[in-house]
């Protein structure tokens, strides 16, 4: 029997550096196909380094505000109702280089990545602001390389 999802309660807000997410659907609510977390980024936030997943894909939807996209070949600005899709083995890196406050929604398929947002969240509020060698370390346990 398929169960339909209903997920009223997210989990969050969790702190990612200076941006704030909530985990709208874990891969535990989609069997695992599945997760998504909408960002909040203030003014002038990294969101992510340039980095490169191996085992899933993003979406993004950017639903206020723009966020700068380092893509290669170069940058991309996309604005409220702009999407990227970013599939494995692509560089890619984003943040919010704008005066202004922008929120975007984040969907990993298949789930999983979801879990390195709580632990980003886990260091942040212990104390401790991650260092890009702390990123680096966490994100080669998810299948992913910084660059």
């Amino acid at each position: 029997m398929t169960s339909i999802i209903v997920n009223t309660a997210p989990i969050g807000p969790l702190m990612v550096g200076t941006s704030q997410c909530f985990v709208r659907l874990t891969g535990e609510d989609t069997g695992g196909q599945l997760s998504i977390v909408e960002f909040t980024m203030p003014p002038g936030a990294m969101g992510a380094a340039p980095h490169i997943h191996h085992g899933h894909t993003e979406e993004f939807v950017i639903t206020e505000g723009e966020i700068t996209f380092d893509l290669a070949p170069g940058t991309e600005v996309v604005g409220a109702g702009g999407t990227v899709s970013v599939p494995p083995g692509a560089a890619h890196g984003f943040r919010n280089a704008s005066g202004q406050p922008a929120r975007l929604i984040g969907l990993f398929r298949p789930a999983g990545y979801e879990q390195y947002f709580r632990e980003v969240h886990e260091m942040v509020v212990s104390g401790h602001m991650p260092t890009p060698e702390d990123l680096a370390k966490l994100r080669a346990r998810f299948n992913t390389t910084s660059l």
